[in-house]
Formats: C-alpha cells, structure tokens, sequence
C-alpha cells in the first residue's frame, strides 16, 4: 500500500524566502519495540507524524509487503513514539494519513492466517477511542484509508469483488464508493482537501507497463480524469492542497520514465522536472504555499528526497540539512502549512523515519 502527502495555510512566505540557501534541523522520528526501521507517512501542521516502524525486509524499504512486525505509529516531539495497535486478530498495521486534530487512518489486518494473507482493512485511530474498523464496501474483502481531513472525512478504496478495488470515502464512519475511471480495475483515493475534493488514481492495466491515469472527483462533477503529460499512459494524483492544486507524476510520449507533476486548480499539467544528475521524480506531497516534496534519483538507482519550489525548482533535500550529519534523506513523504517535512533517509545504515524543521 502506497500513499503518500500536506497541509494548513500560514507562514510558508518564511519557507520560500529561506529554502534557498536554508539548512533545515533534522530530527530521528525513532522506533517501535522489536522493530529496525520505520518511515514516516504524513504529518499535520503542529508536527505530529504518522507512519510505520517495521522489521527490515528484502524490499530495502520500510513497511511494504505483508511481513509480521509492521506496526502503525504516532509520534510528538514531546510525547516521543507512541504504538497504535493492530486491529483484532491482526499483527501488521500503518498510519498513512493525520489531520490536524490528530485523528489517524491507515490499515491493518484482521487476521495472521496465511490463507487471508490480503484482509487489510481501513482504521480510524483516536487518542481516545483506540483504532475502530472502517469496514468495507460490499462484496469486498479489504480496504484502506489514506488520508482523513478536519472534518473528519476520509479517502481511500475498497474491494468490491475478488479482482477490483474502487475508490471510497467516510463520513461518520460510513462508507461511500466514489466508482472508477473507465475500465479500471483498480481505483484509490489517496488524498482529499478540506473543500472535500477528493484525488487519486485509476489502474487499466498492471502490464507491464503500468497503464493508469489520476483523477479528481467531487460531488458535484463526480470523477474526472486528470490525463497525463503529452503522449504519456501513466499518471498518478497523490496529493492536493486548499486551492486545488494536484501533485504527483506521470510519464509521457518523450520520456517513459515518471516526472513529477503539479496540476493546477484548472487541471493543466506541468512537468517539475528531476533532480541534476536524474532521471525520474515523483511528488507525493504539496502544502497551501505550493511547496512540493518527494523524491528522485541523481544517479542510477540512488534516490534522493527532493523540494521544489516555484522559485528555485527542484532542490535534492541532502543538501538542505547540516553536513556531517550521518543521515542520507531517501524519500520526502510530506509537508505541512511550517514547511516541515516527514520522510525516511537512512542513518548508520539502517532506515529511519525524519522530521525536518526550518532553522529560525
């Protein structure tokens, strides 16, 4: 399961005056009990961070596949790391998504049988009522939450048969399927605002090559497709902010390979570009002053965190940081209305989840 990022709307004019020449503070986010590594997911705009902490696996990343050990965490600077459980029955969970009165969403498993090896499902967490079941659409067997804003709505998707997931969304816990593009065969809302314009992907074809395209749905036009670069047959929408803009990437008839992508209120696509020394990019998260984040390579299977900005383009994250530091920032995940930052860069040698921080 993949997501990935955004955020409240002041004081990001300090942020794009500094990013320039701006040393950030990095902070290690840290780990659950028995865990090695972990990530972090998504944040909100007083620096609280969600993610994952997990056990290393063969993937080279934090959390991916369906390994024991996987736990969903939220972490504050002053409460430290704090473990959300699994629901019952379960022993793999992720925090994708926070809003800014600290309600989580995310995943987990309802069962360690090796048969229901794919009963994920969609969790709501709060400080007071523990993690409740989202539950599913009907016919499915699993689903997911990926993002949940002030109003307490929710996107993510959800099995409606053995082979297709639809997009869907929460309001007061029950769920609603927004549909799909045109033969899709898997659809996800990954993101929404708090206007409750929702945004994602739709998959055509796993190839290879991937074939999908990202969306945008509302209630009043329903779901529209966002296209692609010129002549491209992929494209993903993985984050949106308050007015409207769309981040994520997509290929094109030029260049096979992903490039981050910014749509703008009005839906026209523009390519970001990619890191010097790269050849992909992808954009995952995009805060209310239009500060952008993710990742690229500089080199052949070296990726990087990245920032771009409407002024400088874009900005591998490694040199924003103090030199010296040990850490090597891997992947940008998500930034909030202060321009800080959550991701996982590796430290020692061992994946870790980070916060940035601008330097006052």
């Amino acid at each position: 399961m993949t997501k990935n990022f955004l955020l409240g709307p002041f004081a990001v004019l300090l942020f794009t005056v500094c990013a320039a020449a701006q040393t950030f503070t990095i902070t290690e986010i840290g780990l659950l009990k028995g865990t090695n590594e972990s990530s972090g997911f998504w944040l909100n705009s007083s620096g609280a961070v969600v993610g994952c902490a997990d056990v290393a696996n063969g993937e080279g990343y934090p959390c991916t596949g369906t390994n024991a050990g996987q736990h969903a965490f939220y972490w504050t600077r002053s409460g430290g790391i704090k473990d959300l459980g699994v629901l019952p029955g379960g022993n793999i969970s992720g925090a994708i998504g926070v809003n800014n009165l600290g309600q989580v969403v995310g995943y987990s498993n309802t069962s360690t049988n090796p048969s229901d090896l794919y009963n994920f499902i969609a969790f709501e967490w709060t400080s007071t009522g523990g993690m409740v079941n989202l539950g599913k659409l009907s016919g499915g067997n699993s689903s997911c939450a990926f993002e949940i804003n002030t109003s307490g709505v929710i996107a993510g998707d959800s099995f409606v048969n053995a082979t297709t997931v639809d997009a869907a969304s929460w309001t007061d816990k029950q769920i609603k399927n927004l549909g799909a593009l045109p033969k899709s065969i898997f659809t996800a809302a990954l993101d929404l605002n708090d206007s409750n314009e929702i945004i994602g992907e739709s998959v055509f074809s796993y190839g290879p090559p991937i074939t999908s395209h990202g969306f945008k749905w509302t209630s009043a036009d329903g779901m529209k497709d966002l296209g692609t670069l010129s002549g491209g047959s992929t494209s993903i929408a993985n984050a949106i902010n308050s007015s409207g803009v769309i981040v994520g990437q997509s290929n094109s008839k030029a260049n096979s390979a992903w490039h981050a992508v910014k749509w703008s209120a009005s839906n026209a696509i523009d390519d970001l570009g990619v890191l010097p020394g790269g050849t992909y990019s992808v954009a995952f998260a995009i805060n209310d002053s239009g500060e952008i984040v993710g990742y690229g390579d500089v080199a052949p299977n070296v990726p990087h965190a990245m920032l771009w900005t409407s002024t400088r383009g874009m900005l591998d994250l490694n040199d924003l940081i103090p030199a010296g530091t040990g850490w090597v920032l891997i992947n940008a995940n998500a930034i909030n209305s202060l321009g800080q930052i959550t991701g996982y860069g590796t430290k020692a040698g061992q994946n870790r989840a980070f916060l940035l921080t601008l330097v006052e």
